[in-house]
C-alpha cells in the first residue's frame, strides 16, 4: 500500500514538474515573417533628413538619406534569420532583431484619410512620444 502511494506521488510530482517546463516556455513569434499590414515602403521626413524603411515578407531594410551630406548614410538590413515579429495587442506588433531588445512597436492606422505607421517611442504608459511613417518613397 506505501509503495503504491509512494508512485503515485511519485508520477504526480513529474507530471506537475513536466507540465511547469512545457508551460514556462516563452512563446516564440514566427520569425522571418512580418504581417502584411506592414509590409510595403514607408518614410519620415524630419527638417534635416528623410528616413525609409522597407518592410518586405522576410527582411526589413532602412536608411537615412542626409540633406546636410546629400547622401545615404545609416543602411541596415535584417534579414528573415534574424527577423522578430510579434503581435502584443491593441493593435501592435514588435518588429525588429531576434533574441535582443532592438524591436520597435509599429500600428497600422489611418492618420489625415491615409494608411501610416504610428511607431510608438519609448517605453508604454512613460510619455506619448511617437513618429509617423508614410507610405511611399
Amino acid at each position: 500500500m506505501k509503495a503504491r502511494k509512494l508512485l503515485w506521488t511519485i508520477l504526480a510530482a513529474l507530471s506537475v514538474t513536466l507540465f511547469l517546463g512545457i508551460a514556462s516556455q516563452p512563446a516564440m513569434a514566427k520569425n522571418g515573417t512580418t504581417p502584411v499590414a506592414l509590409r510595403g515602403t514607408w518614410h519620415s521626413t524630419t527638417s534635416k533628413s528623410r528616413y525609409v524603411m522597407k518592410i518586405t515578407k522576410h527582411s526589413m531594410s532602412g536608411y537615412r538619406y542626409s540633406k546636410k551630406l546629400h547622401r545615404t548614410v545609416n543602411h541596415s538590413t535584417v534579414t528573415d534569420s534574424h527577423l522578430y515579429s510579434h503581435y502584443i495587442g491593441k493593435g501592435y506588433y514588435e518588429i525588429g532583431i531576434a533574441e535582443s531588445d532592438a524591436v520597435s512597436d509599429f500600428k497600422p492606422m489611418h492618420y489625415h484619410g491615409k494608411k501610416v505607421l504610428y511607431e510608438h517611442l519609448g517605453y508604454f504608459n512613460y510619455g506619448h512620444r511617437h513618429q509617423i511613417w508614410y507610405r511611399g518613397k
